[in-house]
């Protein structure tokens, strides 16, 4: 059979941004879209009205740009969604990267896993954006503020932005606030709109580059510290000790620390009658796990996953000595042969 009849097309990496009705996702988006990422890039954009002014401000930066009018793309239009994601897929020239820009009042969780059902993607971040100013008074909101609360929820990173129209002495309480409601340690105040690549991007490279002389960051001391570079994601490839059982591996990476952005690769998992077990594809992104068998064709062509080592995970995000212990000694105790987890 010839090579073309192997041929697998890497999977589209999916990135949304969310956040309430005014928070600057557009911002981030551009700003994402300036990086020197060297990636092609398309933009779903969903504005909430008949009108989608949110696309034509990233078209200034992207001609690749799909709309989706007249509501939440989680709920009114999901199937509007699901039928972009497939014409997307099919493309001849498909991007490298899809960025959803999640209308204000939508789940920008429930999008990612619309995105999901389409193995032609790959989520790498959901990206939460809050707005410094207003972020107590939407909170509080009787009317908005549970829907505002579950889009922090369901975020890989929440990126603050607005921090510099918030009087200094006031800042590193909104930062300690915002941090609280987030169900992740990756907290970031954007400069205008800019934010480190390895929170969107899929790089297994650390990202040192500082942060702007605005910028706020948390460290692990539980304070928020002004004008400091921000610490650098750093990525830990960990081999695996033989095959996995796949039970203590799906417990062990849902309870990964909240400072782990993304954790990925490929590994043997255990299965009766065969002691070396198939190879499987583990991603984990804000918080969704996927294991799923690694397709044979992908050793058979030129693919990402086709070069990547067997029987290592890879683990990005902020990561001290700790950190790095914790995870020798989860992954270890994953094995067949290591004692049961203790729950």
């Amino acid at each position: 059979m010839s090579t073309e009849a192997f041929e697998v097309r890497a999977p589209i990496d999916l990135i949304v941004v969310g956040g309430y009705l005014g928070a600057g996702k557009t911002t981030v988006v551009n700003a994402l879209l300036t990086e020197p990422h060297g990636k092609r890039i398309a933009v779903l954009v969903n504005d909430f009205g008949a009108v989608n002014i949110d696309a034509k401000l990233v078209r200034t930066r992207t001609d690749d740009v799909i709309e989706l009018d007249n509501g939440c793309i989680c709920c009114t239009i999901g199937g509007a969604l699901v039928d972009a994601l497939t014409r997307l897929e099919m493309r001849d020239d498909r991007p490298d990267v899809l960025v959803i820009e999640a209308s204000g009042v939508s789940d920008p969780a429930k999008i990612a896993q619309i995105g999901l059902l389409n193995r032609a993607f790959r989520l790498t971040a959901v990206l939460t954006v809050a707005d410094a100013v207003n972020f107590a008074q939407t909170l509080g909101d009787p009317r908005v503020g549970s829907m505002a609360r579950q889009q922090l929820d369901g975020a890989s990173a929440v990126i603050v932005t607005k921090l510099d129209l918030v009087p200094h002495a006031a800042r590193a309480g909104v930062l300690a606030r915002v941090r609280a409601q987030a169900a992740t340690d990756i907290v970031v105040a954007a400069d205008h709109g800019a934010i480190p690549p390895a929170l969107a991007f899929d790089a297994a490279h650390a990202d040192s580059r500082p942060a702007a002389a605005s910028m706020f960051v948390g460290s692990r001391d539980g304070r928020w510290h002004p004008r400091i570079a921000m610490p650098a994601f750093e990525s830990l490839a960990l081999p695996a000790p033989g095959p996995l059982d796949k039970g203590r591996l799906k417990a062990w990476l849902k309870q990964l620390p909240r400072t782990i952005l993304r954790a990925k690769g490929i590994v043997r998992l255990a299965r009766p009658g065969d002691a070396d077990g198939p190879a499987h594809v583990v991603q984990v992104a804000a918080r969704r796990l996927q294991i799923t068998l690694a397709d044979h064709r992908m050793t058979q062509c030129a693919t990402p996953l086709a070069a990547a080592p067997k029987d290592v995970l890879v683990f990005i995000g902020w990561l001290d000595a700790d950190t790095i212990v914790a995870l020798r000694q989860g992954l270890a105790s994953c094995g067949t042969l290591a004692p049961a987890m203790v729950a």
